[in-house]
Parts: C-alpha cells; structure tokens; sequence
C-alpha cells in the first residue's frame, strides 16, 4: 500500500490508505485544515500562559508551536486562559480557538468534538456574519464537514463542503478553494477513481501557486503536499511516467525550498521521507531494482536511521526489494524493524499489519516456509477484508450526483428570492404574461364555441351561420390580436433583454446589481422563447386549413434527430434513430415536424446528463407507431392526465434548470388528432417516460 499524505509543519504528518479511509482521511482532512489555516510561527515564547488582552493575538499565532510539540494539555490551559480575553468582534481568533479545541478534544473527549464545531458555526448564524468574515465561514463549514466525514457521515458532510464550494472563489480566495478542491479529491481516491483524483489534486496545486499572503511554511507544505498526492493518485491509477513526473518535481520543489533556510528542518526532513519513500515504491513497482533501493535507503537514513511511523511502508517497500534481489537476510532484519515501529502506531495499525503480512509471506515463500507463508496469507486477506468492509460506506456515495441535487435545490431558493423582487422590468414581464392568458384563453372558448354551434346549427338557418360567421371572425381577430402583441413585444423585450447583458459586461455594478440584471435577462428570454411558441402553434385558428402532402417519416424523424443532437450535446446526451424503414403518411409536413421537436426536446430537458434518448419508428398492420423514449425524471400518476392540457399546471423544471411553459404538448395533441392520430404516454420500465404517437395508413 502506498502513502497518500500531506506533509505537516513541525513533524506534523498523517496519511491515508485506500484500505483505511475511516481513520486516515478523516484525520488528514482535520489536520489538513489545523495546519493550512494557523501555520505560522516556529518560535515559541516560554512566557505563553503569563499575558495580556494586548498580547492575545500574538500568543495564538504561537499556540500552533506548542500543538506541533505534542503537548495538547498545554495548548489546552494556554486556549482557556486565553478565551476570557476574546473579544466578541475577534472572529478570527474565536474561529482558531474552535479549530483547535475540535481537534484536541479528538484525542480526549470526542462526545465534545460537535459540541465545538456547533459553537463556531453559531457564530456565523446572521447572513451578514457569512458575508462579512467568508474566509472563517469557509473554514468553519469544512471543519464541520471533516468531522462529519470521521463520523461516516458522508451524505451530511457533502453538503458543507458543497456550501464551501459555492462560497469559494477560485480567482478571489485561491487559498481556500484549494483546499476544497484537494478534499474532493481525497474522496474520490478513497472510492477508487484515482485519474478523477490525480486531476483534481493538480488543479489544488495550480490554483494555491496564484494565493497570496502565505508564509514560506504554509505554501511549502500545500505545494509540496499537492505534488506528491497528484504522483500518487497517477500511479493508482497506473499512469506511472505521469506518477514519476510528479515525484521527481516535487523532490526538486522540496530541496530548492531547503536550500533557501524559510523552512525548518524537521517539516523539511519530513517531507522528503514522504517523498521518498514513494519515489523508491514507484521504482520498485516499475521493476527498477537499484533506484528503488537507492531512494528507499535515502529515505529510512534520514534523521540518522531514526524509527519514526512515517517511515514504515519506507521499511516494507525496502524488505520487498531485497527479497526481490535475493537479499533475503537483509529483508527478514529491515521487516523486524518495520513491525516494531507499526505496533507503535496505534492510530494506523491495522492498514499497517496488511502490508506487514503481504511483505511477510513473499519472504517466507522465497525461504520456502509455506506453511508460515500461507498462515501470513490468511491474516493479509482477513485484515483486508476488514478494512474493506469500512470502506463500503464511502464507495457507496455519488459526489456528483449529491452535488447536483444539492445544486438544483440551491436554484430553486434563488427563483424563490428573485420572485420576491420588486424590479419594475419582472412586474413589466408579469404583466404581459397575465395579459397574454386571457386572450389565448378567450381565443380557445370562442373556438371551442364555434365549433359546437356549427354542430348544432341547422344547414338551412341564415341567422345561425351569420353568428357562426361573426364569432369566426372574433377567432380570427384574437388570434390576430395575439400573434400581433406577441410579435410586437418580441422587439422591445429583446431590447431589454440586450441591455441586460450589455450591462453585465460592465464591471462597475455589484453583485446584488448583476444578480438582478441576470433575472431581467433570463426572465426576458424565456418570455421570448415562449412568445415564439405561440406564433409558431397555428392553433389559435383551429379551423385554418393544413395543406397535407405525402411526408416520409422515417427521413423527417432522422433529420429531426440529427439537428437537435447539438441540443442535447449541451448536456453530453445521445439521440439514437432506429426504424423499420421508409413509410409515408398524408400530413402537414411542417406541423408533424413541430410535433416531433417538441417531444425530443421534452426528452432532452427532463433527462440526466450523459443519458440516451431512443426514438423508434415501427411500422405495424395499419398504423405506424413512433416511439420517443427517455431516461430522465418520469411524470408523477397526478399529472398524466393534466399534462395534455393548455397551460397546464402539471409543469417541472428540467434537470439543469430548464424553464417549462405547459403549451408544447398541448400544441402537439392538437395536431396529431387534427391528423386523425393518438398521443398517449407510459412509464419506461428502466425509468424515465415513453412518449407514443401512432398515425393511421
């Protein structure tokens, strides 16, 4: 097992395995966030405990001295006599007074962890407290979710760190977003995707190299640390010259730094055994015995030959080594070593003892001991079987999926708010739409009435078809009516619409400002969008005559699918076209056409990114049957019966957000059975809707 770690200031040092995601990770991400945020100082004053209110801030830059040293319970008496003197206003000393007792309480009183944890987030209760001091909030939220993660509350912990991810800005606060991005990454290592970790540890290290006002130790340890976990993630990945890459920079990074005296001699020390150590395992992997044993005794000689945990996998990769080479007594005495010093780290001993015995038993197979061999087998695979079951949880969990939940849910509190608004263009848009409905409405009744006195009116009746001419001739004129304010109002909202995003180009206007010059322009464009549909309906004429003509479905259904395959290339969909063959019908090209865009569009806006949406075309004794089949949300047992209607309230958004308008399949109804054909849907067995359409031959 390779080490995966980050590399602490003052000989702070932990690690994760992929086997032992429950202790180590959890671990590295608290230590990870007690080191980036509070490293500073190497010095400590012997005078910390006798102070002043004056010198408050001056001792807590130097408590993480003290914490580094190992003596918790003089960090402890030097936060408590400090508390009394914190200012209600000092949010930054209060936030590192929380962190360290957090972590303190970890190894003494873990039932207080949350009671901690809880306290600094109520600081930031007041949105303007969030506002105010982001960077302690930041840290706040991943604190919080670091500890969730320890619990194995995975869930609950992905949704602070999706707070994090939405309040750090990768260009304003590199510092923080950096920090979150190499936490994502440390979940996707621990669930196997070590490619999508490799890339996103390299981006933690591109985005920290731009963040300003860090000390040489803290940027030496984030770099230094980004380095190495980008190598290691690569070589699980089995990307090994990409791995090597990495490791020979990072060693070159970690040894210009040492030469420059801006870092202490232990953080240094200690992060070339980590780099190392991991450079010689590559070697080893690679089959280039020499260098791997070159580095890997580099790597244990450091601070005179000293047994430090952090050197252990730097001793078992080495016994493997000389196994390998034939050096059996050399490896038997260097795995002697490593398993005194693994049983004096408790904190990792079982992930330790499963490279023990696979080291172990490749020993005893050489020495042909193979009852003792198979006996060290048996407890590699049990230990591993263990580890492997506590890691269950982790890979159970879709960080995409649970950001993009938490995502929409994050949209929809953002139309709720910009609904409240008081913007005299929404109130504008508000009012055209309320005066667009009754017209249509009016338009559909009179149409509707028409229809039902032709009916009942007799053939011979001069006054019945003088009224009959009067209330087509109010159809006609409410069409006119709306098709000439829809066209009408297209100018003058696109113009609004145009200075909108005119206006957020310009960098002069807050945030507030842009946030609302973004509703003007997104309210604009959907009332645009939906103004285009009713001029295309041709519906509020129900009796205008529809010129039909022989139509290949199959050809007009595969060019369909082609031109909007860009659509739905937006969300990384496939539209697939399979068909029985050529078939024709007697229709209204351009209205059948209309029909078929509307649905796969449909497909596309209720469906996931990365689904297949199927259209089938079958041709069957009589009619034929078209089939639009998609993946995505389904339509609750409610609204398959509403979903028909004009204007129907049974409307959703689309999985990225899409606005809908509940005309489209009303429209699309109308036109099949104008066509003497059926609409119906059902529900896709493998989830998501079928949409049918069938026409008679």
């Amino acid at each position: 097992m390779k080490k995966y770690r980050f590399t602490c200031l003052e000989g702070v040092l932990t690690h994760f395995s992929s086997k032992s995601f429950v202790l180590s990770l959890a671990k590295l991400f608290f230590l990870f966030n007690i080191c980036i945020s509070f490293l500073s100082c190497d010095s400590q004053d012997s005078n910390d405990d006798n102070h002043t209110p004056a010198s408050v801030s001056e001792v807590m830059k130097r408590v993480d001295s003290v914490y580094m040293s190992g003596d918790l319970s003089r960090v402890n008496h030097i936060l408590d006599s400090l508390k009394p003197h914190f200012a209600s206003s000092d949010i930054d000393n209060l936030t590192q007074y929380y962190i360290y007792k957090t972590n303190i309480a970890l190894s003494t009183k873990k039932n207080t962890v949350n009671l901690y944890t809880d306290s600094l987030l109520s600081i930031f209760q007041q949105p303007r407290m969030q506002e105010k001091y982001k960077t302690q909030f930041i840290k706040a939220l991943m604190l919080k979710g670091d500890i969730l993660i320890l619990n194995k509350q995975y869930d609950t912990a992905l949704e602070f760190y999706f707070k994090t991810k939405s309040l750090a800005d990768k260009e304003k606060d590199p510092f923080n977003y950096s920090d979150f991005i190499s936490k994502m990454s440390q979940i996707y290592y621990t669930q196997g995707k070590f490619a999508l970790s490799a890339k996103y540890q390299k981006e933690a290290y591109e985005t920290v190299l731009n963040a300003k006002d860090l000390t040489p130790s803290t940027r030496f340890y984030i770099i230094q640390g980004c380095l190495n976990n980008t190598g290691f993630s690569y070589e699980q990945a089995q990307m090994l010259d990409s791995a090597l890459f990495f490791y020979q920079k990072n060693i070159k990074y970690i040894e210009e730094e040492g030469k420059t005296g801006s870092i202490g001699e232990q953080q240094y020390n200690n992060s070339k055994i980590v780099a190392l150590d991991n450079l010689g395992g590559l070697y080893l992997k690679k089959g280039n015995y020499p260098l791997a044993v070159k580095y890997l005794e580099q790597c244990v000689n450091i601070n005179n030959g000293s047994l430090k945990p952090v050197k252990i996998t730097a001793f078992l990769k080495l016994a493997k080594t000389y196994t390998r080479t034939g050096n059996i007594g050399k490896a038997d005495s260097i795995l002697n070593v490593a398993y005194k010093i693994i049983n004096s780290d408790s904190a990792n001993l079982s992930a330790n003892k499963v490279k023990f015995y696979q080291a172990k038993s490749e020993i005893l197979l050489v020495q042909k001991k193979y009852k003792e061999a198979v006996e060290n087998l048996q407890n590699y695979k049990l230990a591993s079987d263990t580890l492997n079951r506590i890691n269950n949880a982790v890979h159970k969990v879709d960080v995409a999926q649970k950001f993009q939940f938490l995502q929409n849910q994050e949209y929809l509190k953002y139309l709720e708010k910009t609904n409240e608004s008081k913007s005299l263009y929404l109130v504008g848009a508000l009012m055209f739409v309320c005066m667009l409905i009754p017209i249509i409405v009016l338009s559909l009744t009179n149409a509707k009435q028409a229809k039902r006195a032709q009916n009942a009116a007799t053939a011979h009746s001069k006054a019945l078809e003088e009224t009959m001419k009067n209330l087509e001739q109010r159809n006609k004129d409410y069409a006119k009516m709306m098709k000439v304010m829809a066209h009408d109002l297209k100018n003058p909202i696109g113009g609004i619409v145009g200075v909108a995003r005119l206006l957020l180009e310009e960098d002069h206007f807050s945030e507030e400002d842009k946030e609302m010059l973004g509703l003007i322009a997104s309210s604009g464009e959907n009332s645009i969008e939906m103004m285009n549909q009713l001029l295309n309906s041709g519906l509020a004429i129900e009796n205008e005559v529809t010129v039909k003509e022989d139509t290949d479905l199959n050809q007009l259904l595969h060019q369909c699918c082609e031109l909007l395959q860009y659509k739905a290339d937006e969300k990384q969909q496939k539209i697939k076209f399979t068909s029985s063959g050529p078939v024709s019908i007697l229709a209204g090209k351009e209205k059948i056409w209309r029909v078929f865009n509307n649905l796969i569009v449909n497909a596309i806006k209720f469906s996931p990114f990365q689904t297949v949406i199927n259209v089938v075309l079958e041709r069957l004794n009589n009619s034929v049957r078209i089939a639009v089949i998609d993946q995505g949300i389904g339509v609750p047992e409610k609204n398959k019966q509403k979903i028909f209607e004009m204007f129907t309230d049974a409307k959703r958004l689309g999985t990225a957000g899409e606005q809908p308008f509940g005309i489209g399949l009303s429209i699309s109804k109308q036109i099949i059975e104008s066509h003497g054909g059926k609409i119906w849907l059902e529900d896709n067995p493998k989830g998501g809707t079928i949409f049918y359409v069938e026409f008679p031959l």
